[in-house]
C-alpha cells in the first residue's frame, strides 16, 4: 500500500475544519476528550483481564485448561477447596448463560480431559437442539410444572383449570415422585434418569396399598389417568423448556382397560332411594336429641338429596343455584306451574362452558327451601343461592354450601340410614356423583328420549349410548325381542284376533258390536 502525502492529510483535515466550522480551541478539546475515553476503557479492558486471570488462580478454579484450543465454553479445572484433588468439567452455554459443572471423579488430568471430551461429544447435540445444560430433578420439575398450572385455576368453565383438577394433578404427580424416590433416583436429573424405569410405573401404583376404600382395586382407568398426568408435565416443562430430548422423554406403560363402559360408580336402585328419601323426612330430620340448627341443616340437605337425585346435576352446579335460575315453565299452568319447574344452569356454573334448562317436577322442594330459610329471617333474592350457611356469623350473608359438607352429610345418611335397617349397602361406595347416574339410569329406564336426556344433563347422546348400553339395550326390548320365539307368536295370534274381530264387525255393524262385544 502506498505511504500517503502528510501534506495531502494536512490538506483534506484543513478542508474537514472548514466544512464543519471548527477552530482550533474546539479541536483540541475534542481530542482530549476522545483520547480520554481511550485511555478509560483500556483500564478497563485490562481490570477485567486482570479479574479474570485472578478469578481463574483463587482457590475456587485451579489448572483451568480448555480441552479444544478453539473452543473457550467448555474446560476442566481442580476444586481448590476440595482435598481430592478431582477434576471438573465447566461448559458455559452462552445462549440461555447458565453454566454446567460435573465431577469428573478423576484426578489425573489425562484421564479427566479424555472424559470431558466424551461427555461434551454426548451433549453437542443437545446444545445443537438448544437443550439446557442446568436441568431439573423430578421434584424440580414437578414443581415448575405445578406453579405453572395453578396460575391457570379459573372458576370459569373452559377457561383454565379448576381447583379440584388441580387437586387430583397433585395428588396424580405425587405418585411419580414417590415412585422416582423408590427407585433411589430422587436425586438424579431428569435427563439422567434411564428413559426404561417408567415401564414399571403402572404395576407400581396397582400394588401399592390404598389409603381410602381400602376394600378396592385401582381402576385401571384411574392409573392410566396418572400416567398421563405425569406425561403432560414432561411435555409441557420438560420438552417445552428444552430441559430434556425427546430421546430422554420416560417410557410408560398403560394397562389395559376393559371396554365396558357402564357405570364405574355405585348407585342407589329406584326402592332405595324412595326409602332413603322417606327415612330423611321422617326420621333423619325428627330425631330426638339434636339441636334446632342442626335439625335445619338437615331439613335442607334432605331437600338437596331430593333435588339432586331428580335433575342429575352436577354437585357444584347445584351449590351455584340462585333463586332467580328457578323458574315455573312460561306455557305451565294449574297444578303444573306449582310442581314444574325451568332450572337454568348459566355458562359460569356450566362444566362443558355451555348454559342450559332442567326441566324437573320439584317445584315444591323449592318452595320448602324458600319457606325455611324464610322462617330464619332470611330474604331470598333473586341473586342469593339458594343453599346458604345458616352458622350464626355466615347466615344471610349468602355464603354457599362447601362440596365436603354435602360430602359429609351423604356418607352420614347412608351410614345411618343402614344402621336403621333401610337399605343394605353391599359394600357399595355411594357418592354425591352418584345420584347423576341415577337419575341418567331412571330417566332411561323410563323410556325417554335419550337426546332430551343429554341436553338435561349437560352431556353428549354419544357418552349416553357408551356408558348406559346396558340401559339403552333395556330400552329398546320390544324391538330387539319382535318377532321372535314366544313373542312371534303372541304377535300371530292378535293378527288373528284383529282380523276376526274386523270380520265380525263387518258382518254386524259398528253399532251392534260394539253392543255386544263392548268388552273387546
Amino acid at each position: 500500500m502506498t505511504p500517503q502525502n502528510p501534506d495531502t492529510n494536512i490538506n483534506s483535515l484543513a478542508s474537514l475544519l472548514d466544512e464543519v466550522e471548527f477552530d482550533s480551541g474546539e479541536l483540541k478539546n475534542l481530542l482530549l476528550a476522545y483520547a480520554t475515553i481511550k485511555k478509560k476503557d483500556a483500564d478497563k479492558s485490562i481490570k477485567e483481564k486482570e479479574k479474570e486471570e485472578k478469578e481463574e488462580q483463587t482457590t475456587f478454579y485451579i489448572d483451568k485448561e480448555y480441552i479444544y484450543p478453539d473452543r473457550t465454553d467448555v474446560s476442566i479445572y481442580r476444586d481448590g477447596r476440595t482435598k481430592s484433588g478431582r477434576y471438573f468439567i465447566r461448559i458455559y452455554d452462552e445462549k440461555t448463560r447458565k453454566v454446567f459443572t460435573k465431577s469428573l471423579r478423576t484426578s489425573n488430568r489425562i484421564a479427566a480431559l479424555a472424559a470431558a471430551q466424551n461427555i461434551y461429544a454426548e451433549n453437542k447435540e443437545r446444545m445443537r437442539k438448544g437443550v439446557k445444560f442446568v436441568s431439573l430433578t423430578t421434584k424440580e420439575l414437578i414443581n415448575m410444572y405445578l406453579k405453572e398450572r395453578e396460575g391457570e385455576i379459573s372458576d370459569k368453565p373452559h377457561t383454565g383449570i379448576t381447583q379440584s383438577s388441580y387437586d387430583t394433578l397433585v395428588s396424580h404427580l405425587r405418585y411419580w415422585e414417590l415412585f422416582i424416590k423408590y427407585k433411589k433416583m430422587s436425586k438424579r436429573r431428569i435427563e439422567d434418569i434411564p428413559t426404561e424405569v417408567a415401564l414399571d410405573f403402572a404395576i407400581w401404583i396397582q400394588k401399592m396399598p390404598k389409603q381410602f376404600y381400602k376394600g378396592k382395586t385401582r381402576s385401571h382407568s384411574t392409573i392410566n389417568h396418572t400416567i398421563a398426568a405425569v406425561k403432560k408435565c414432561y411435555r409441557d416443562i420438560g420438552i417445552a423448556r428444552k430441559f430434556i430430548t425427546l430421546a430422554e422423554f420416560p417410557q410408560f406403560k398403560y394397562l389395559k382397560v376393559p371396554k365396558d363402559n357402564t357405570p364405574k360408580r355405585d348407585v342407589f336402585s329406584f326402592d332405595e332411594y324412595n326409602d332413603i328419601g322417606n327415612w330423611i323426612r321422617r326420621k333423619y330430620i325428627n330425631e330426638k336429641g339434636i339441636a334446632d340448627k342442626e335439625k335445619v341443616i338437615r331439613k335442607l340437605y334432605g331437600f338437596f338429596f331430593t333435588i339432586h337425585h331428580n335433575t342429575g346435576c352436577r354437585v357444584k352446579e347445584i351449590l351455584g343455584l340462585r333463586w332467580g335460575d328457578v323458574n315455573p315453565l312460561p306455557n305451565d299452568k294449574g297444578m303444573d306451574r306449582i310442581v314444574r319447574r325451568g332450572i337454568y344452569i348459566p355458562t359460569d356454573n356450566s362444566k362443558t362452558g355451555k348454559s342450559r334448562t332442567i326441566v324437573s317436577p320439584v317445584g315444591k322442594t323449592f318452595d320448602s327451601i324458600k319457606k325455611v330459610y324464610q322462617s330464619l329471617g332470611v330474604e331470598c333474592k333473586t341473586d342469593d343461592l339458594i343453599f346458604t350457611s345458616t352458622a350464626k356469623t355466615r347466615i344471610g350473608l349468602n355464603y354457599a354450601w362447601g362440596q365436603p359438607l354435602v360430602d359429609k352429610r351423604l356418607k352420614n345418611v347412608c351410614k345411618l340410614a343402614e344402621e336403621a335397617g333401610v337399605w343394605k349397602s353391599e359394600n357399595r361406595n355411594i357418592t354425591n356423583y352418584s345420584a347423576r347416574h341415577y337419575y341418567a339410569t331412571q330417566s332411561l329406564m323410563r323410556k325417554l328420549d335419550i337426546y332430551e336426556v343429554a341436553l338435561n344433563m349437560g352431556t353428549s347422546v354419544y357418552y349416553l349410548e357408551q356408558t348406559y348400553s346396558h340401559i339403552t339395550t333395556i330400552m329398546k326390548s320390544d324391538e330387539l325381542t319382535k318377532g321372535q320365539g314366544y313373542y312371534k307368536h303372541r304377535e300371530e295370534q292378535e293378527e288373528k284376533k284383529e282380523v276376526a274381530r274386523n270380520a265380525i264387525e263387518d258382518a254386524l255393524g259398528k253399532e251392534e258390536y260394539r253392543r255386544k262385544y263392548k268388552s273387546y
